[in-house]
């Protein structure tokens, strides 16, 4: 589900909300595969035999991919999160985050990757009607 998807369904203090506590469940995940990675270093550290040593190398290697891919992902749902709260201001009547999506969409910048600045949402204002791309 995308985002527009997910602000329609929710509205956008809700998904703010949530996006937040999963950004950060993330943070904690991450902190626990840091965890994992210096525990098995340990075992390799310590090891008598080669079950050891396998247990230690797989430990690290496990906990490290959790580590990145918790922060990658940490750091993708924070930012765009912070980035959609910026815009989500009525220029007219400057309420915060009342307002239903009208359209959303992505533009891929020149370098290929997509990111929280290229995506959009045409949203209107629930109070005042008027619109604006988020």
């Amino acid at each position: 589900m995308s985002t527009g998807d997910r602000i329609r369904k929710l509205g956008f203090k809700r998904w703010y909300e949530r996006t937040m506590i999963e950004s950060h469940a993330f943070l904690v995940s991450s902190f626990l595969g840091m965890i994992l990675t210096f525990s098995g270093i340990e075992l390799i550290g310590e090891q008598e035999s080669w079950r050891e040593l396998v247990l230690g190398v797989a430990g690290t290697a496990a906990g490290a991919g959790i580590m990145l891919h918790g922060m990658n992902r940490y750091f993708r749902s924070l930012l765009l999160a912070e980035s959609l709260s910026d815009r989500a201001t009525c220029p007219h009547c400057h309420a915060y985050g009342a307002f239903t999506v009208e359209a959303t969409g992505s533009a891929l910048p020149a370098r290929g990757r997509r990111d929280a600045e290229s995506s959009w949402l045409r949203v209107k204002c629930r109070k005042c009607g008027s619109d604006w791309i988020m």
